[in-house]
């Protein structure tokens, strides 16, 4: 089994495999590559475990799960392998892939190992370029990439044209976010999607109609007029306990009043905090 030393980026991995196209993402021979041989087996309680000693690694990943799950497990675990391979025995469960996205920890730090690895930027901007912030193009990208829906959504925000956000909701409030880099340190989510949101009626179980609909930015955004504009949302359940929202400023406008306000009128105060926060 051919191996290399840990803290390795994916891109350097991929690079070191002249690997230039989605259809090449064969997570079995990357992870070979990297020292981790992947084996499917039914499992209960996780959907995929890791254990390494020295510089070999065995993944198992739940063959119950879908092929894009499988994938994303399999790169969620060889990030523990190339991140931690001086103590890399984990076992991940479906709540792990739901949850860690934002508090910085081993679990995020190894989705964000996967989704660079299986969703690398330098394939994904290309393809996403031009594509409205919906579900039917993360559907479109994910069916490329042969990746879960949710990973390959918080690509789109994160490497699409226009400016937007992923929002995780349950009924306890918000979960965790992302945000393009036009949106992100400037506009922040509310703690509860608004009464006229498709995801607070989905987490009601009432049904919504399918696709994206405009929706007054103040049910969603908390800052900065956020009633004087419009955003899209495209909400679909994720889990029987979570919803995911797609979130897209279509019109620009807030966040060109926005720079404009902080321009000519210097809005930080005294005390470092925004005079609209």
């Amino acid at each position: 089994m051919e191996t290399n030393s840990s803290g390795q980026t994916p891109a350097e991995i991929l690079s070191d495999l002249g690997i230039r196209e989605p259809d090449d993402l064969d997570i079995e021979a990357i992870a070979l590559h990297c020292g981790a041989l992947i084996q499917y087996k039914p499992l209960s309680g996780c959907e995929a475990r890791i254990m390494g000693l020295d510089d070999s690694a065995i993944i198992t990943i739940n063959a119950n799960s879908s092929p894009e799950r499988q994938r994303f497990s399999g790169g969620h675990e060889l990030g523990h392998w190339m991140r931690d391979r001086r103590t890399a025995t984990f076992q991940c469960n479906e709540q792990m892939f739901v949850r860690e996205w934002s508090e910085d920890n081993p679990e995020k730090r190894a989705n964000r190992f996967a989704a660079d690895l299986l969703l690398p930027a330098r394939m994904f901007r290309p393809l996403s370029k031009d594509l409205p912030i919906t579900f039917a193009s993360a559907e479109k990208l994910a069916a490329i990439f042969k990746m879960s829906l949710s990973a390959t959504a918080i690509r789109l925000v994160e490497y699409g044209s226009y400016p937007a956000m992923l929002i995780c909701s349950t009924p306890k409030g918000r979960q965790w976010y992302v945000a393009s880099s036009t949106v992100n340190g400037k506009l922040w989510p509310v703690d509860r999607p608004g009464q006229s949101t498709q995801a607070t009626a989905l987490l009601q179980g009432r049904t919504v109609g399918s696709g994206p609909q405009d929706r007054r930015a103040d049910q969603w955004i908390k800052n900065f007029r956020a009633d004087q504009y419009w955003v899209k949302e495209d909400s679909r359940l994720w889990t029987n306990q979570s919803v995911l929202s797609l979130i897209w400023w279509e019109d620009e406008s807030q966040l060109i009043d926005l720079d404009n306000f902080e321009e000519e009128s210097g809005s930080w105060r005294s005390d470092g905090r925004r005079n609209w926060d």
